[in-house]
C-alpha cells in the first residue's frame, strides 16, 4: 500500500503522519489480500489559515483500489479528530463495497448452480 501525505497550509509533524498511517493501515482488512494495488493520498491541514478556533482542521483522503476511487473528507476542531472521522467514513465505504462484491459473487454462484441443475 502506497501512502502519500500532503500538508495544506500546515507543516505536518511526524506524530500526525504516524497517527494517520496507523488508521489507514487498519483499513487493509477490507482489501482482498492484494493491498499492494492500493494508493492512498492524504491531505491534512487548515481549511482557513487566518482562523484560530472552530472546525478548521481538514483531513481529506483519496483511496484508489482496483480502479475505484473512494473519498472521505472531514472538518473538525483538531487534526486528530479530523483524521479519525475521515478514516471512519472511508472504512464505511470500503465495508459497503466489500459486502456488495461478496453478495454479487454469491448471487452469480447461485445462478450458475441453477443453470447446471437444469442441464
Amino acid at each position: 500500500m502506497e501512502i502519500r501525505y500532503k500538508g495544506v497550509q500546515y507543516d505536518l509533524p511526524q506524530a500526525v503522519t504516524d497517527k494517520a498511517q496507523k488508521k489507514i493501515l487498519a483499513l487493509k482488512k477490507y482489501l482482498r489480500g492484494d493491498d499492494h494495488l492500493a494508493r492512498v493520498y492524504v491531505e491534512l491541514g487548515k481549511e482557513a489559515p487566518a482562523q484560530q478556533t472552530g472546525r478548521i482542521w481538514l483531513a481529506r483522503i483519496n483511496f484508489s483500489y482496483r480502479g475505484t476511487l473512494y473519498r472521505a473528507e472531514a472538518l473538525e476542531e483538531s487534526i486528530e479528530n479530523a483524521i479519525d472521522r475521515a478514516t471512519g467514513e472511508l472504512g464505511k465505504e470500503l465495508r459497503r463495497a466489500k459486502k456488495k462484491q461478496e453478495s454479487l459473487f454469491k448471487r452469480g454462484g447461485l445462478m450458475f448452480k441453477s443453470m447446471v441443475r437444469r442441464a
